[in-house]
């Protein structure tokens, strides 16, 4: 199980492995909110244990005026939970809610909901609150407009046709087709954030957007 850091800030992101923690961190410099830290919790399987090691942390680093604080909640203000939603959007966000229950942290009703409590807690499923997905399948909206995606549409089209072919996340092999026409086509979906492969401003990443100024 992947540690938590030491405690930077008061607001804390709580992410799904390397490629979400190195687009979020992208995607927070763009945004220019350096007051939020970025943790990769690593899998799906993994946030219970991580959330609970994180509420019973004592680790504070470069925050002197806090030496004395016990709890948690008197340090840290602001938690934000981003989860794939994989096959099931709803069943994702019950699992995340789960874990933070059992971590005893606060517990949103709903995605993207803040909750009053302290630490306040929100939750961001991807690609959306009611679809199946993942991280790829947002990405993967932000080309769909342009003439390059009729092209992997055909590459796709044609390599379905092939024996033995069965694509099981074809949102992240179309994620990788798009990187691989870019100067660098071996970086990770992450990486090419940090490259400015993503655009930012595209309406597909309105809702992280959002997600992301309201922690």
């Amino acid at each position: 199980m992947i540690e938590p850091q030491p405690i930077k800030s008061t607001t804390q992101l709580f992410v799904e492995g390397n490629d979400q923690r190195n687009f979020f961190e992208a995607f927070r410099d763009h945004l220019s909110l350096d007051h939020i830290q970025i943790q990769n919790f690593g899998g799906v399987g993994d946030l219970p244990g991580f959330l609970q090691a994180f509420v019973g942390t004592d680790q504070f680093e470069d925050m002197d005026e806090f030496e004395d604080v016990v709890e948690l909640k008197d340090i840290v203000e602001s938690i934000g939970i981003v989860r794939d939603a994989e096959e099931s959007a709803q069943s994702a966000f019950q699992s995340v809610q789960s874990s933070l229950r059992n971590a005893g942290l606060p517990v949103p009703s709903c995605p993207r909901e803040r909750t009053d409590d302290a630490p306040a807690v929100t939750v961001l499923i991807l690609p959306n609150d009611n679809s199946p997905g993942m991280l790829e399948t947002l990405l993967c909206q932000t080309f769909a407009a342009s003439p390059l995606n009729d092209c992997i549409d055909s590459y796709f089209e044609c390599v379905q046709t092939l024996p033995d072919i069965n694509m099981r996340r074809p949102h992240k092999a179309r994620a990788h087709a798009y990187i691989a026409t870019q100067p660098q086509p071996h970086l990770s979906v992450g990486v090419a954030a940090k490259n400015g492969y993503w655009n930012f401003n595209h309406s597909a990443f309105t809702a992280v957007r959002r997600f992301l100024e309201t922690l």
